[in-house]
């Protein structure tokens, strides 16, 4: 099994913008010798405008597509009274465009869902288009000829937008599913929402002690301004309660905005030019110095002083219980983590921050573009329906309004999930979070109003932080969706989308997302754990600085050096 291209760790810099074409048509191209003619009669015209029809063409007679797809409590809890997963807005929408119903003969929730799929893989009883929800299982079809070849059906019935959303990724997204110059998935694209990583401070906490660490107002601040606020929260017990400077959850991870401030990443894959490949952790010194930066911080009461034994869930509650008023996450932090701070301590109030080296620049890694698949069992007989589904779905949803598509549109209004959608991916581009922020921007500036969003989401959004806004100060059950929202998509999105963009201080590197092979299998756990323990000791001044060197050393010895063997023999092919 050979991949088609080789992602590099090259730097990018700024954030990507494209502007997507509405749904009409992607360019027409030769049928691949196995695929079978669909139902109705096919036009024998080429261009824009036959394969703008065929994007959208229905069945003549009714095609029942058996799918495989995830079914999780949420989302079926979600369905309106009377309503399936087989039967709902989103499905009907797609039976009135295409003449398409779906049965489900594969419908579990998470786990149980991928021993399904793996028990299916295994008997090669496959359902006629499934969802994957592992690159490991996607992996493992295609060395088995299991699954479709959808490279020419994909150019001939492929809409302009979703060709368009895929594309914006610059090729990330067709790389994870192209093997031997094969197109063997429709890869669901996944934006860069978790960085770059945004260091949270306590406005109320800063106005109250007449501290701002960004004078410039650029929304960018170094490490010194960190340690500064962090000093004067504790120094001044802020809290009242013991005041924690920094806390930091039990993984390496968890500092990964630090690491980027200090010049470097941490636990990623990265390939040199020349084809190497290193783990991100000792590509230069930036992680290193970081870990005796922050036993630095320990030692002088900045950092938690039970780091090394908080969880995640540990940190939560430090910011709930009002003790630690410095947290780091991304742009979305507020509607997951934030919003407990709120209920229990009603007058939080959140600024967010990109965080620059010392040269100046922010530094990210893009996520892996995909996170999901969908794939077609090889020998189904209308492999063009699941191009067809994804234009509908994706495409022609994408844009659709209370006029055009009135049952959806309430369906999301309600709260409705959207993995009660055929697919169990989401095909958005990779602007998406940008168009976060000015749609959003736009409509508070009163440039637009919610109505003229592109999207129901962000049209409900909208209406929400208005709603919120009528009185910021008393945050009720009826406008904590609006305050979220509020703080993610204009302070979060402000920081990490609308202030780096205007900098043009951001540096992108494309770390490496190998599927799990045996050599990895069998050792990655044991030198992850190496690593944890000597970030641990190493902060908490168990062992000294230069225990680094040695971990390093074990790290290679214990597994590293046949892992990164095992990856270069891989990407090489």
């Amino acid at each position: 099994m050979k991949k088609s291209k080789k992602l590099l760790a090259a730097l990018l810099s700024g954030v990507m913008t494209l502007s997507l074409a509405a749904c009409g048509g992607g360019s027409a191209s030769q049928e691949t010798t196995n695929t079978a003619a669909p139902s109705t009669a096919q036009t024998e015209e080429t261009g824009t405008a036959a394969a703008a029809d065929l994007a959208f063409e229905p069945y003549e007679d009714e095609l029942v597509v058996q799918l495989g797809r995830l079914a999780s409590p949420h989302t079926i809890s979600s369905l309106y009274e009377g309503d399936t997963l087989e039967d709902n807005p989103y499905t009907r929408y797609v039976k009135e465009k295409l003449n398409i119903s779906f049965e489900d003969v594969i419908e579990a929730n998470d786990e149980d869902y991928k021993k399904q799929i793996s028990l299916a893989v295994a008997s090669g009883d496959l359902p006629d288009i499934f969802t994957v929800t592992d690159y490991n299982t996607l992996v493992e079809l295609v060395d088995n000829d299991l699954i479709y070849d959808l490279t020419d059906v994909y150019e001939k019935y492929v809409c302009d937008y979703v060709r368009g959303v895929y594309d914006s990724f610059d090729g990330r997204c067709m790389e994870m599913v192209t093997f031997d110059g094969r197109l063997m998935a429709l890869p669901g694209s996944n934006p860069d929402n978790g960085v770059p990583i945004l260091c949270w401070m306590r406005k109320d906490w800063l106005d109250q002690l007449n501290l701002n660490p960004d004078e410039d107002g650029d929304l960018c601040i170094t490490i010194e301004d960190i340690e500064n606020i962090a000093k004067a929260f504790v120094d001044a017990d802020i809290s009242g309660k013991g005041t924690v400077g920094i806390a930091l959850a039990d993984n390496v991870g968890d500092a990964q905005g630090l690491y980027g401030a200090m010049g470097g990443f941490a636990d990623i894959w990265l390939q040199n030019e020349d084809g190497s490949i290193e783990w991100g952790t000792f590509a230069d010194d930036s992680v290193k110095n970081t870990w005796e930066l922050l036993n630095r911080w320990f030692k002088e009461g900045l950092l938690d002083p039970q780091f090394g034994t908080r969880t995640a869930d540990d940190v939560n509650s430090l910011l709930i219980n009002n003790q630690c008023g410095i947290a780091f996450g991304p742009w979305h932090t507020p509607d997951w983590r934030f919003t407990h701070v709120k209920d229990a301590n009603p007058e939080a109030q959140y600024i967010a921050y990109t965080m620059k080296d010392a040269d100046g620049k922010v530094n990210a890694y893009h996520e892996n573009a995909v996170g999901s698949f969908v794939a077609v069992r090889k020998d189904y007989e209308h492999p063009e329906a699941a191009v067809k589904i994804l234009n509908v779905v994706f495409g022609d949803l994408a844009t659709a309004t209370e006029e055009t598509a009135p049952e959806v549109a309430q369906f999301v209004k309600d709260g409705g999930d959207n993995f009660c959608r055929p697919y169990q991916i989401e095909v958005i581009p990779y602007e998406n979070t940008e168009k976060y922020f000015t749609e959003h921007t736009a409509v508070l500036n009163g440039e637009m109003t919610p109505e003229q969003c592109t999207t129901a989401e962000n049209r409900n959004t909208s209406e929400a932080m208005m709603k919120y806004l009528e009185d910021p100060d008393n945050v009720t059950s009826e406008t904590s969706a609006g305050w979220k929202a509020y703080n993610s998509r204009i302070i979060g999105c402000g920081a990490s989308i609308g202030k780096l963009k205007e900098n043009g201080n951001a540096n992108w590197i494309s770390p490496l997302y190998p599927p799990t092979m045996p050599v990895m299998a069998q050792k990655k756990t044991t030198i992850d754990t190496l690593e944890l323990q000597a970030y641990i000791k190493i902060v908490t001044g168990e062992e000294p600085i230069s225990y680094f060197d040695e971990m390093k050393e074990k790290w290679y010895a214990n597994g590293g050096s046949d892992i990164i063997a095992e990856l270069e023999e891989y990407y090489q092919k």
